[in-house]
């Protein structure tokens, strides 16, 4: 039988998004004779690389993932639907690649289910109950779940209207196109999970991945369904839907500029003085108002993301996409009922940072947990694909945000995307299948 003897992570040049190539090799050759099984995680972005750095297209994207996966994909994988996830799927070349590669499986979060709408059914197999005082999870995508699934689809078509309205602010409009659905990626994603080879995951689902890629073993931390927990939605009402649906119905007045036709039009020019301060006031705080709608939005989809831990012998590897607090407690409040689970997280061998390094996407225990990690563990390594100065404008709301930088450095080794100054096209670091560390092997520009 084969066995994965080394795992090989490829962290590509994309600017501010994610794209991931994971690689393992056997020490013989499979059933179809090829001695490596390749996943792919995640394919986008929303800003070009700084000055200095490889250009990180798309289009050029997908010619190293060709060459690398040696012509064939396993597994797609794609945490969430951002733009800064999904775009390269839309991509003429990228999308022409991706389906000449073949993936055999492709998995995305529960929520991207193409069937599900308020009548589905939800998905056939629940995930176990690991103790019997735990609530019942028999129908874990149940009515709750449904209805939340479908009001943010109509909700990110209205931000698609708000992204389309003339004379919008840029930097509106700009972080409203990060939410659009994407048709096109979606639908190549929709084309490639036919005859069967699509899984929707949530916390705790069995990905069946049958003989897809021998020796990995997948757990579906993240995230869960609002039925097995209501937090996900970053609700505290009564009402599970009021928060939902007050954010759709604010940005559908907002992209039919409700309102606006009962203002008052004039084309007479406003000199500096205090009367211009008022007008320019008023317009900049609806800008402002929307933008928080459009924020509101971003945690929602943060929150579907998908969270991973993947486990190939001796070496496990975390991979959170873009989740938020709300979609890791379910996780960290499993650590009283499941020690064994708190010992795994500790003792994982590569971490990609969540949300491009966003403050409130790596949990303070997650890091305590590391911190502690005793001495026979080998080094940690971090990955973290972004650009500063995309999101945030203060050192509180930056991304990446410099105190959890600092805080990564205390317990890994950190590799970040924005590091490659020289003109790599990407970031490889290597590993023997007994386990760690991580190695960083050398790219040439």
């Amino acid at each position: 039988m084969s066995t994965p003897v080394r795992v090989r992570v490829r962290m590509y040049q994309v600017g501010f998004g994610d794209c991931f190539l994971l690689s393992l090799e056997y020490d013989d050759p499979l059933p179809d004779g090829r001695s490596e099984r390749h996943l792919l995680i995640d394919y986008g972005s929303t800003h070009s690389p700084q000055d200095g750095r490889a250009r990180g297209r798309m289009r050029d994207v997908a010619k190293l993932i060709a060459k690398h996966t040696g012509g064939q994909l396993d597994l797609v994988v794609l945490s969430h639907r951002h733009k800064d996830h999904l775009l390269g799927f839309s991509d003429d070349t990228g999308a022409r690649t991706i389906r000449e590669l073949a993936p055999k499986l492709v998995l995305r979060p529960w929520s991207e289910d193409p069937d599900l709408d308020p009548d589905a059914s939800g998905p056939a197999t629940p995930p176990p109950r690991d103790h019997p005082d735990d609530p019942d999870d028999s129908e874990p995508v149940g009515a709750a779940s449904r209805r939340f699934a479908t009001r943010l689809i109509e909700t990110q078509q209205a931000v698609g209207r708000l992204a389309s309205r003339p004379g919008l602010d840029a930097g509106l409009k700009s972080a409203a196109e990060e939410h659009l659905k994407n048709a096109d990626a979606i639908a190549l994603l929709n084309e490639l999970s036919g005859q069967g080879r699509g899984r929707y995951l949530f916390a705790g689902a069995d990905p069946d991945l049958g003989d897809t890629v021998p020796g990995l073993t997948m757990t579906v931390l993240g995230p869960p369904t609002i039925d097995q927990d209501p937090r996900v939605r970053k609700q505290v009402e009564d009402d599970d839907q009021f928060w939902l649906d007050a954010l759709h119905t604010s940005l559908v007045a907002a992209a039919s500029g409700a309102g606006d036709e009962h203002r008052p039009q004039h084309n007479v020019p406003i000199s500096p003085g205090p009367v211009r301060w008022l007008v320019d006031q008023l317009g900049d705080q609806k800008t402002h108002s929307t933008a928080r709608l459009v924020r509101q939005l971003d945690d929602a989809l943060n929150n579907t993301s998908l969270i991973l831990l993947l486990e190939i012998g001796g070496l496990s590897l975390l991979f959170p996409g873009d989740a938020q607090i709300e979609n890791w407690q379910f996780t960290l409040d499993r650590f009283k009922k499941e020690p064994e689970l708190e010992q795994k997280l500790t003792a994982i061998d590569l971490y990609k940072v969540g949300h491009h390094g966003s403050r409130n996407a790596t949990p303070r225990s997650l890091h305590a947990l590391w911190l502690a990690r005793p001495d026979t563990l080998p080094r940690l390594t971090a990955l973290m694909s972004t650009r500063p100065h995309v999101h945030g404008d203060t050192a509180a709301t930056a991304v990446p945000r410099e105190t959890l930088l600092t805080a990564l450095r205390e317990v890994a080794d950190l590799i970040s995307t924005d590091d490659l100054d020289d003109g790599q096209a990407f970031v490889e670091v290597v590993a023997d299948a007994t386990g760690g560390p991580f190695r960083r092997v050398a790219v040439k520009p």
